[in-house]
């Protein structure tokens, strides 16, 4: 009995280590997807980073590092030499089309118009001239904090895009829920198995029973048919 029961535990063991690795992986999913979004933004245990999309700022931070940033602050505290992050139309791709992006580049100086909103005036640190168009206050989303990650946004996003690809969706959500509904399927003819040996023992035990019982009815009425009919021979 114990060499039937112990590699039936093993089973198990086996099969719920599968079960929290799939966890894990789904979780992992869930977590990286859901704090990354398609502009570079990552959220990374609370704090806000983003992947560099190009070298305008180099040698400060270059394309593919993370730099982090603090999306909590006041426009009234930028000041000049801040690296700022905002939202800027920029013909990222080359093909003549402006896209809206997050870019980051340091504050040379600050204007501040008949209405009293702040407009910065920026420049890349590898650039030779200033933006062309100065940064509304509205448009402004971070101040980078001085911390980079060197090409661990490049990694990240790869890892993102990855994920978010219908190869990624399908090893990291379908197959292991294809594979949790196995594990389920599993457990589920197991216990029925054991449900069914039980009932098995069960009816055997009772049906031994009964004929036990019967058995000894029989003969306790032979028992009483012999003694009768001593009785009557005397």
């Amino acid at each position: 009995m114990k060499d039937n029961v112990t590699p039936k535990k093993k089973k198990y063991k086996i099969a719920n280590i599968v079960f929290w690795i799939i966890l894990a992986i789904v979780a992992i999913y869930s977590v990286v997807t859901l704090t990354s979004t398609d502009d570079g933004v990552t959220s990374i245990f609370g704090n806000t980073a983003f992947t560099v999309q190009t070298d305008s700022m180099s040698p400060t931070f270059e394309k593919g590092d993370l730099i982090y940033v603090d999306t909590d602050f006041n426009v009234e505290d930028i000041e000049v030499g801040d690296v700022i992050t905002y939202n800027a139309l920029i013909d990222v791709d080359g093909d003549g089309e402006a896209e809206l992006v997050l870019n980051s580049h340091r504050v040379m100086s600050i204007e501040e118009d008949v209405n009293e909103y702040l407009h910065f005036v920026t420049q890349g640190d590898n650039n030779t001239s200033q933006d062309p168009d100065t940064i509304h206050e509205n448009h402004v989303v971070a101040i980078w904090n001085g911390k980079v990650t060197g090409n661990l946004g490049g990694i990240i996003d790869g890892i993102v895009g990855f994920l978010k690809s219908g190869t990624g969706f399908f090893i990291f959500i379908v197959l292991p829920c294809f594979a949790f509904l196995i594990y389920e399927v599993y457990k589920f003819v197991n216990v029925m198995s054991d449900y069914k040996t039980q009932q098995t023992l069960e009816s055997r035990v009772k049906l031994q029973e009964e004929a036990v019982a019967l058995a000894k009815k029989q003969l306790e009425e032979e028992a009483r048919l012999q003694a009768l009919e001593k009785e009557n021979d005397k």
